[in-house]
């Protein structure tokens, strides 16, 4: 079977990757700022300091970890049918995350983020086919910052029935979450790991307590984790794309090492948050070509110490669905796909990822097809060659009417998009694909319906965040 694939480092260049980041972690350490973590390091052999809580991680050491990590993760859904299997070999899509501001695609006007636009971007991303799993794709800027961290989940769960990835920001967090995911998944997170948690590093070669610390107990209920190291080329990473990929390679093995000494076994994924930053004024860049390259560089290593990996792909610096977003994403999508990503982030942000579209949403769904079309494998053999209606049609023949053409077409050989413009230009005069999209979107609100939490869920999921709300007051 024939498949694309996109190779760019040589056995040779995946060896000097490996080396200078084993370097890093040996010679310059990690900054863990933790003492529960620096206690962990230092029982497994690492050369810590207590005082600083920074370690420096022996190969050996990082090696052992990385043999316990599980090849292939679930990430269950409410809905069982929606489960994900990340590292089988196929390509799975995540809608990405923790936008600021929601545009209307109409007028051009954003505005903050609220609850009810997490619970209609949520319900869009669960009504489309091509989302897999999902990071809340936008914060909810009115909530209760005491209960933030915990209604944002119960509304993710009400908002969609497929598998739920986020950040737990504070340790004080994990019993209510843990509480409130338990519940609905009918029991262990071990046994249906209905949400998945994102542990942010920070670059260059840190981790965050509060959020490092929450991780280390999640990891103990089976929740699996997403490694997001973010260094940006030229501010919190080297000047240049392949020295940023190694602070973004040393800063997720260096986070591999500790969970799984808090958990061994524990289900780990790699990601790459590596971007680019302007130079001008510090902003953060995800659409520029670099950002693909890095992504391809990190697949490829995190895949040679045997990790699942996410790629963050179909983001743009475009300031409305244009075509600045559509090339910053498929060069970035296809790129990463055809590096051999388990998983890729996509779905509706644009501008720096702050701002969040739904019809960007419908219009990534279009891309990431074409994506999967591309990636799909082919026969190279006499069934696809169709030399018999070659021979059959000869010279100056047609194809149209031909048995092997209709049946070909009903497979899907050509793929065929949902707004994408493809009809005659008397199909679209006046009209814009943008408004389209959005319509499309507003259409699939509006015939969508989540499978609801029970009653009795809802009052256990009330109750647990009433409760925490009364002791953190």
């Amino acid at each position: 079977m024939a498949r694309g694939r996109l190779i760019y480092l040589s056995a040779a260049e995946r060896e000097f990757v490996h080396e200078q980041t084993a370097r890093v972690l040996a010679e310059v350490g990690i900054g863990y700022n933790s003492p529960a973590a620096i206690e962990l390091l230092a029982e497994a052999g690492a050369d810590v300091d207590r005082e600083l809580l920074r370690a420096r991680l022996p190969w050996e050491l990082v090696e052992r970890c990385l043999a316990t990590c599980p090849r292939q993760i679930r990430l269950a859904a409410r809905e069982p049918r929606h489960d994900v299997l990340l590292g089988d070999g196929s390509l799975s899509f995540c809608s990405d995350g923790t936008g600021t501001f929601m545009l209307d695609d109409v007028t051009g006007r954003r505005s903050e983020g609220t609850a009810a636009d997490m619970r209609q971007t949520m319900r869009l991303l669960d009504a489309l086919p091509e989302v897999d799993y999902m990071w809340p794709p936008i914060s909810a800027r009115d909530l209760d910052p005491v209960t933030a961290g915990l209604e944002i989940e119960a509304i993710a769960l009400q908002s969609c029935s497929k598998h739920l990835q986020d950040e737990v920001r504070q340790v004080a967090h994990v019993a209510p979450l843990l509480e409130i995911f338990e519940a609905v998944a009918g029991g262990s997170l071990w046994e249906r790991p209905i949400f998945s948690t994102i542990n942010c590093t920070i670059a260059p070669l840190m981790h965050e307590r509060e959020m490092t610390e929450a991780t280390m107990a999640l990891v103990k209920a089976g929740v699996p984790v997403l490694i997001l190291p973010m260094p940006l080329t030229g501010t919190t990473g080297p000047m240049t794309v392949l020295g940023s990929c190694i602070i973004n390679m040393a800063e997720l093995l260096s986070a591999v090492v500790l969970f799984q000494l808090a958990q061994p076994g524990c289900g780990l994924i790699a990601g790459i948050g590596a971007a680019v930053a302007d130079l001008r004024t510090g902003a953060y860049l995800c659409g520029a070509p670099e950002v693909g390259l890095a992504n391809v560089i990190c697949i490829e290593m995190s895949h040679y110490y045997g990790l699942p990996v996410t790629g963050s792909a179909v983001t743009s610096d475009a300031k409305a669905s244009n075509l600045q977003a559509g090339a910053e994403g498929m060069l970035s999508a296809l790129s990463e796909a055809l590096a051999g990503a388990d998983s890729l982030l996509a779905f509706g942000l644009m501008d720096g990822a702050e701002t969040v579209s739904l019809a960007k949403i419908v219009l990534d769904c279009d891309l990431v097809a074409m994506v999967e079309r591309f990636l799909r494998e082919g026969r190279i053999d006499e069934t696809t060659a169709l030399i018999d209606d070659i021979v059959a049609v000869g010279i100056g023949g047609h194809y149209l009417g031909r048995k092997s053409t209709r049946r070909w077409h009903r497979a899907g050989e050509i793929w065929w998009p949902s707004v994408f413009q493809r009809e005659g230009w008397e199909s679209y005069e006046g009209r814009s694909l943008v408004r389209d999209a959005a319509a499309r979107a507003h259409e699939l609100l509006a015939a969508h319906e989540v499978p609801p939490l029970s009653d009795d869920l809802q009052r256990h999921i009330d109750a647990v965040i009433a409760g925490y709300r009364r002791t953190a007051g």
